[in-house]
């Protein structure tokens, strides 16, 4: 068995087979690999790195896991069910000798780990949203998605109260947009993960020729991925599923990105760290919340059915979050009601 443990370890860790080309190669990583070879009975994943310290086969790298420094506690998402939570990123620029500039899509299911990415020419919200249809056909419709303040996804970074194209298609989804605060890149925690694993064993393993060689591959990564968390979501998970009935996009459905949508009722959501002076900034616009919040992190919402925006503040994860107020929010632009799927096609 040890034998077996070790040269699994090598076999992954060389990536000179189709098979092997994206693969993982932890303690999960050889257990499936054990399973796939017929073993019925396996070591615990203690035992592997166990055999692994022992025959010098650790990689030790440093984690470097940025961390608040402000001590405070932070609001973030528990995700419960698949397509409770995805959550968002870009990974740019990156650059193809003797093609040019692309810009990778990343998204993660934060319950499942899940993940979907393709590839495009730039970062501008029309490529997002082309992303998201074709994403939403396939791994289904979230409840929220979470996102940084790039300009792609929020739209204008000069004018008050606009809301981008990925805000306005989301909220006619019914698909609640959630901005983490600035600056903090860590709070989108499980697709920097991914970021990192797309730039170690896709980006920096070979060399592209041009965008269809490296969505290519990037499906090939995609599917290796997501069959390794699927196996280590059934095998060692402690989570419980919560049932779900999941949201998709019809598989007929189609949109032109470059149509204007109009903002219809739903919700946006901010996470900001309250300044000094009590105030956050939302969509380039300053609120004052509460002076004595200063360096505390408050949820703000848009609601714009109701023309509202309210904060809330959570001391502790066991406390309640409490309302702190709520304010009239009058938007640029009449709210309409969300247009059906159907009237896109």
């Amino acid at each position: 068995m040890e034998q077996a443990i070790v040269e699994s370890r090598k076999k992954l860790t060389k990536r000179d087979t189709p098979e092997t080309k994206y693969a993982f190669c932890g303690a999960i990583a050889i257990h499936q690999e054990l399973d796939m070879l017929g073993y019925k009975e396996k070591p615990s994943l203690s035992t592997i790195n166990r055999v692994l310290k022992r025959n010098e086969l650790i990689d030790k790298k440093a984690g470097d896991r940025k961390k608040s420094e402000s001590g405070r506690y932070y609001p973030e998402i528990i995700a419960r069910y698949p397509g409770h939570a995805h959550q968002l990123d870009l990974v740019a620029p990156l650059y193809i000798k003797g093609y040019g500039a692309v810009v990778s899509v990343n998204r993660v299911d934060v319950y499942s780990s899940q993940a979907n990415l393709d590839q495009y020419r730039s970062k501008e919200a029309d490529n997002i949203i082309s992303f998201h249809i074709d994403d939403w056909k396939v791994f289904g419709i979230p409840f929220y998605l979470q996102v940084d303040n790039e300009a792609a996804f929020r739209g204008s970074l000069y004018h008050e109260r606009t809301f981008g194209k990925l805000s306005r298609f989301c909220l006619n989804f019914g698909v609640e947009l959630v901005f983490i605060p600035f600056k903090e890149p860590w709070r989108n925690g499980h697709i920097e993960s991914f970021n990192g694993r797309f730039k170690e064993k896709l980006w920096e393993y070979m060399f592209f020729k041009d965008l269809d060689h490296i969505r290519a591959e990037s499906k090939a990564f995609r599917a290796k991925n997501n069959n390794y968390q699927q196996y280590k979501k059934e095998k060692f998970s402690k989570q419980l599923f919560v049932s779900y009935k999941t949201r998709y996009l019809p598989e007929n459905f189609t949109f032109d990105v470059s149509e204007n949508l109009p903002i219809t009722k739903g919700k946006l959501h901010f996470v900001r760290l309250v300044k000094e002076s009590g105030k956050i900034n939302i969509l380039n616009e300053d609120f004052y919340v509460d002076k004595n919040l200063c360096f505390e992190y408050v949820w703000a919402t848009i609601n714009t059915e109701e023309s509202s925006i309210s904060f809330w503040y959570q001391a502790t994860k066991k406390a309640p979050r409490e309302l702190v107020k709520t304010q009239p929010y009058k938007l640029r632009e009449p709210v309409k009601d969300r247009i059906p799927a159907g009237k896109f096609c």
